[in-house]
C-alpha cells in the first residue's frame, strides 16, 4: 500500500487577524453541519475528525488540474443518489475559481453524473473508466499520465476492503457492479488525494483504517487512504461543506441552492440513480427525505452568506476594502 507523501503548501496572502477571526468562526459552524449524522450511520458522530475539511478546503486553493471520481453502485445493479451530485458541486466550485475540472467514472455512474453536470449547466468532461477488473491498473496509469491531475478527489466511490473486495453499507459484495477506480489511488504519483465519505467503506477510509474497522465491527472497511479524508454525515453534505469553506477561503460564493438540490437529485432519479439505503428510485439520498437535503443546502447557504457577509465588513474596517 502506497505511504501518504508531504504535500507542499499552497501560497497565500497575508490576511488581517479580523479576516482570520472570521475565517475561523465560519470554518468552525459549518464543520458541526458536517458532522450531522441524522441516518445515524456512524460517520458523522464515529468518523468524522475536526480540522479534517478545513485543511481538505485549503489543499484545494493551490489545486491546478482536479481530476474527480464518484458512484457507488449498490446490489441492484443501479448506482445511488450519493457522490454524484457533490463531485458536480464540488467541480464546479472549484471551475469557478480557475482550476482545470475533469471527472472519470465507470459506465454505470456515466448518465447520472451527467444528468447532475447539465443541471448545474456543467460542462461535461467525463472520461470513461473501464467496469471489468482486468487492466485498471492500467488503465489508471494512462488517465492519470494523459491529465496530470495535481489533486485526486473521490466523492462517495467503494474503496476495496482487505480482502479486496467492495461491500455496500448492508456489507453485500459489489465489486463486479463498480470499476476498479480505487487504482488511481494506488498509484505512486506526485499529486493530492482526497477522500470523501460517510460509511467507512470508501475511498479514503484507509487514512483511519482501524477505527473504520471498529464501527463497522467487521472487515468491510476501505483500505485506500488519502492525503485528506472529509467526513460527513452524508458524503454530498461532505463535497458540498468543501465548496463552502473555499467560499470562505476566496471570498467568492460557490455553493449551490436548494433548488439545485433537488433538481439534481430528480434529474439523476431519471437517468437510473436509486437511494443507497432503500434501493427506491426516489429523490432521496441514504433513505433522507428529500426536505431534510434541500433544508440542510439552505442552512450551509445561509451561513456561508453570512459569514462572507462578516467577512466583507471586516476587511472594510481594516481598510482592505473600499466601501
Amino acid at each position: 500500500m502506497p505511504v501518504s507523501r508531504r504535500i507542499r503548501p499552497a501560497r497565500w496572502r497575508v490576511v488581517s487577524p479580523s479576516e482570520t477571526a472570521y475565517h475561523t468562526l465560519g470554518m468552525d459552524t459549518i464543520e458541526r453541519l458536517l458532522s450531522l449524522d441524522p441516518g445515524d450511520r456512524g460517520g458523522g458522530t464515529h468518523l468524522w475528525r475536526p480540522g479534517a475539511a478545513r485543511r481538505a478546503a485549503q489543499a484545494l486553493v493551490g489545486a491546478e488540474r482536479c481530476l474527480l471520481t464518484t458512484g457507488f453502485v449498490i446490489a441492484s445493479g443501479k448506482a445511488e443518489t450519493d457522490g454524484p451530485p457533490g463531485a458536480a458541486v464540488l467541480g464546479r466550485a472549484l471551475r469557478r475559481l480557475g482550476k482545470s475540472v475533469a471527472y472519470t467514472v465507470d459506465p454505470p455512474v456515466q448518465f447520472i453524473l451527467e444528468a447532475a453536470l447539465k443541471t448545474l449547466g456543467e460542462p461535461v468532461e467525463i472520461h470513461p473508466f473501464p467496469l471489468a477488473p482486468d487492466g485498471a491498473a492500467s488503465a489508471a496509469r494512462a488517465l492519470l499520465t494523459r491529465l496530470r491531475p495535481t489533486h485526486l478527489i473521490a466523492v462517495e466511490r467503494p474503496g476495496r476492503a482487505a480482502d479486496g473486495e467492495y461491500y455496500s453499507a448492508r456489507r453485500q459484495v459489489v465489486s463486479p457492479l463498480n470499476g476498479r477506480l480505487d487504482e488511481l489511488f494506488l498509484q505512486r504519483r506526485r499529486m493530492v488525494t482526497m477522500g470523501i465519505g460517510d460509511g467507512g467503506n470508501e475511498i479514503g477510509m484507509g487514512a483511519i483504517r482501524r477505527r473504520a474497522a471498529q464501527v463497522l465491527g467487521d472487515d468491510t472497511a476501505s483500505v485506500v487512504p488519502a492525503h485528506h479524508l472529509v467526513v460527513a454525515g452524508v458524503s454530498n453534505w461532505g463535497a458540498y461543506g468543501l465548496a463552502a469553506y473555499l467560499s470562505l477561503l476566496t471570498g467568492n460564493a460557490l455553493g449551490h441552492t436548494s433548488r439545485e438540490e433537488e433538481r439534481m437529485l430528480r434529474a439523476m432519479v431519471e437517468a437510473g440513480a436509486v437511494d443507497g439505503i432503500t434501493g427506491e428510485s426516489t429523490a432521496t439520498v441514504d433513505g433522507l427525505p428529500l426536505a431534510l437535503h434541500t433544508g440542510w443546502v439552505e442552512c450551509l447557504g445561509a451561513l456561508t452568506e453570512y459569514f462572507l457577509s462578516l467577512h466583507t465588513a471586516g476587511r472594510r474596517a481594516v481598510g482592505l476594502e473600499a466601501s
